[in-house]
């Protein structure tokens, strides 16, 4: 591993390793350091869900252009990431959850986001296997989803490719300033650089204090399901909850991956990531409920995984007025779908000094005032 480098990238997640991949195309030589194995900490351990229609108003149109860009990286990558986008339902169940999602549809369309509308027949036709409990949904053709294990397997390949160096298992301790840059103390030794990028997701808040910069980012911990393959009955949508409360996808390989931000137990204060049983148990029990066909799948595996999250939901990408040397890239919550629009973003910031309008509210002088 190199070490010496234009810009290092700490972190070597989905926003690291887009931000990586956009500055070596920019001409920059570049070094990810990694405390673990490169797509193995948030990234890699979340639903893959890449859905637009379940996101807040503010941000909705933000995460269109998230969506946007995961799929320029499926055309423009060699390397399979499963992306499929066959659409999404946003189902709800009682009155109030049918009225809530019916202003939702309002605001949605008032954005110049469009959604169909389903109830009764319609619904039925369209999806026969939700079950009775649900009473409408909204269908959006611009959900859909990528698998985070070749996402990260084609993201990595891709930056190697590019020239990039990915230091893996090599923990950041602390920093001192050169008259170039910066020189990154680590567990395997030091670097030298000129720009950092702090791109380490739940732990970026931490990595920040080494630089005497306030990132309040959070740690949240969620619960995720696998069942094993079954015949083929979903068509590749995705299925999210008005309530927030699920999202549901089945693979072309037929099998469904479970989640909903359901918490588990732990955090990066003591590295734990462990499954809460009473809460689990009312995640699976609400899948079988919207979707019947469920009750016969055999659970293969159920795990935890960190995600970052931020005070006010938005991102953080860009640079500090005091730390011209120093930028951001943090996906908040839904950060796999986040990751790559942030990552190029400060990448942008860092070569050419400038952010487009609609990313000015990730900026991360917000929390310095």
């Amino acid at each position: 591993m190199p070490e010496k480098a234009d810009v290092a990238v700490i972190g070597a997640g989905v926003a690291g390793l887009t931000t990586a991949l956009r500055l070596a195309e920019g001409g920059c030589s570049v070094l990810v350091i990694d405390q673990g194995d490169p797509f193995r900490g948030g990234s890699g351990v979340n639903a893959g869900t890449l859905a637009l229609q379940n996101k807040n108003a503010e941000l909705i149109l933000f995460y269109q252009r998230a969506i946007a860009e995961w799929r320029r990286l499926d055309q423009a990558l060699d390397r399979d990431i499963g992306y499929v986008c066959r659409g999404g339902l946003r189902v709800a169940e009682s009155k109030d959850e049918a009225e809530t999602l019916r202003r939702e549809v309002v605001r949605q369309k008032e954005l110049g986001i469009e959604t169909e509308w389903l109830e009764g027949n319609r619904l039925r036709h369209h999806a026969p296997w939700l079950g009775s409990s649900i009473s409408c949904a909204t269908y959006c053709v611009d959900d859909g989803f990528a698998s985070p294990l070749l996402a990260g397997r084609a993201l990595v390949k891709a930056a190697l490719g590019a020239g990039v160096g990915v230091a893996t298992n090599r923990e950041f301790l602390g920093k001192s300033t050169t008259p170039n840059g910066y020189r990154l103390d680590t567990s395997a030794g030091p670097v030298e650089c000129g720009d950092v990028v702090i791109a380490a997701g739940a732990w970026s808040g931490r990595v920040a204090e080494h630089f005497g910069v306030t990132l309040p980012v959070e740690c949240h911990v969620n619960m995720l399901s696998v069942t094993r393959r079954i015949a083929q009955f979903m068509d590749n949508q995705v299925v999210t909850h008005i309530g927030g409360r699920l999202t549901l996808k089945q693979y072309p390989n037929g099998s469904c991956l479970l989640g909903g931000g359901w918490r588990g137990e732990g955090g990066i204060e003591t590295g734990r990531k462990d499954l809460n049983c009473e809460r689990l148990q009312q995640n699976l029990r609400l899948h079988a409920d919207v979707v019947p066909p469920l009750k016969d799948a055999t659970i293969l595996r159920t795990w935890a995984g960190f995600e970052a999250e931020t005070p006010d939901h938005w991102p953080i990408a860009g640079g500090f007025d005091g730390h011209p040397r120093l930028f951001v890239a943090v996906p908040a919550k839904a950060g796999f779908t986040a990751g790559p629009i942030v990552g190029r973003l400060t990448a942008e910031k860092l070569l050419t000094g400038e952010m487009p309008p609609f990313a000015r509210p990730m900026d991360p002088e917000r929390f310095l005032h």
